[in-house]
């Protein structure tokens, strides 16, 4: 039997409390890339199985990692909080059922641009904790590094995870969101 998962990562503006895929506030500015909604772990070829046990997963440099992209002056401080969730549920099953699901994330704030390039250089985050503290780098003059654009120095979110182990669960569409702030 098969189960549909989709993880909804909402970045949420921290003047208004709203829902948000693209927040702006003075001279920082965030939005999620790619048009992504939102972490889809089952793909056609790997379909997620109810009672197998097994784990999915998503890692930083698969091509469905989210990536949240923040633009803000060189040197900019910026705080970044994640409200994570530990599972996905059905609603639809009666009763509801979940699947556990572990949050990853890495961060690079070097420079670069270049979402591709800087994927490379991420660091990841350590998921024992919710709030991080960034500084924006200054601009990285290499080869292939597209030049800022008004000033605007970018720094990249890359959103990934684990799911499972996949128990005996009533197949179907899992869904859960989580809350990311950026602030400075």
């Amino acid at each position: 039997m098969r189960v549909w998962v989709f993880l909804l990562i909402m970045l949420w503006h921290w003047t208004g409390g709203d829902n948000f895929a693209l927040a702006q506030r003075g001279t920082v500015r965030a939005r999620i890339m790619n048009g992504y909604a939102g972490l889809i772990f089952d793909q056609v070829g790997t379909p997620i199985v109810s009672g197998n046990q097994q784990s999915y997963s998503i890692a930083i440099h698969d091509s469905r990692t989210l990536v949240l992209e923040i633009a803000a002056p060189a040197r900019t401080p910026l705080m970044i909080q994640i409200q994570p969730v530990t599972e996905v549920w059905n609603y639809s099953a009666l009763p509801p059922t979940s699947i556990p699901f572990v949050w990853e994330a890495a961060f690079c704030n070097e420079g670069i641009n270049d979402e591709r390039m800087a994927r490379r250089q991420a660091i990841p985050l350590n998921t024992n904790q919710n709030i991080f503290q960034f500084e924006m780098g200054d601009y990285q003059n290499i080869p292939g590094n597209p030049e800022p654009v008004e000033n605007q120095i970018k720094a990249f979110l890359y959103m990934c995870g684990r799911l499972g182990p996949v128990g005996q669960v009533t197949p179907g569409y899992f869904a859960n969101s989580m809350n990311i702030e950026v602030w400075y």
